[in-house]
C-alpha cells in the first residue's frame, strides 16, 4: 500500500473511533442469593398486635451461573405487621478475584402460609471494586424467607444491569 493511502485510512479510522465517544460496557449480572441469619433484635412497636421493628445480619453466598461463588453479607431492617411490611437491606458479594459489589435492595414484603415472599424489588448499586470498578445500575430481587426467625434462610434471585 502506498503512504497516502495508508494515513489517509489511518485518518479515517481516527475520526470513526473518536465520534463514538467513551464505550460503555452493560452487563447483565444474575446470581442466586442464599444467606443466613446470624443475629436479629426486634423491638415491639406495640400500638397493635404483631407490629415488630427488626434489625437483621445475615451471611450467606451469592451462587452465579457458571458455578462460580461468592461470598455474602446483608443487613437489613424491617418494619414488618405480622411479617408484612417494608425492609431496605444493604448487601454486598465478595469474590474470589477480589472484586466486590455493595447495592441496596428496598421493597415490601407479603406472607403466604408460612413463607415470607420478597416480590421483585428494586437493587440499586452503591460501588464496585475489581471487576465490578465504576459500576452503577439497577436490577431486581425476589425470593423468599422461611420462617421469619433467627436462623431462617433467605433464598433469592438478584438481577443487576451493571453500567461500567
Amino acid at each position: 500500500m502506498n503512504q497516502r493511502r495508508v494515513s489517509g485510512l489511518a485518518a479515517i479510522a481516527a475520526f470513526v473511533l473518536s465520534s463514538l465517544g467513551p464505550v460503555r460496557a452493560d452487563e447483565v449480572l444474575s446470581f442466586h442469593f442464599v444467606t443466613n441469619s446470624s443475629s436479629l433484635q426486634s423491638l415491639e412497636v406495640g400500638d397493635r398486635e404483631g407490629h415488630l421493628l427488626r434489625l437483621n445480619r445475615r451471611s450467606g453466598v451469592a451462587i452465579f451461573p457458571d458455578g462460580s461463588v461468592g461470598a455474602s453479607q446483608y443487613a437489613a431492617t424491617n418494619d414488618y405487621i405480622n411479617g408484612v411490611g417494608a425492609y431496605v437491606a444493604y448487601c454486598n458479594i465478595s469474590l474470589s478475584d477480589g472484586s466486590a459489589l455493595w447495592f441496596k435492595v428496598a421493597g415490601s414484603t407479603k406472607m403466604e402460609e408460612a413463607a415470607t415472599l420478597f416480590p421483585a424489588t428494586q437493587v440499586v448499586v452503591l460501588r464496585g471494586t475489581g471487576r465490578f470498578e465504576g459500576a452503577t445500575g439497577e436490577g431486581t430481587f425476589k425470593g423468599q424467607l422461611m420462617p421469619l426467625a433467627l436462623g431462617a434462610n433467605l433464598y433469592a434471585d438478584v438481577e443487576i444491569n451493571l453500567k461500567k
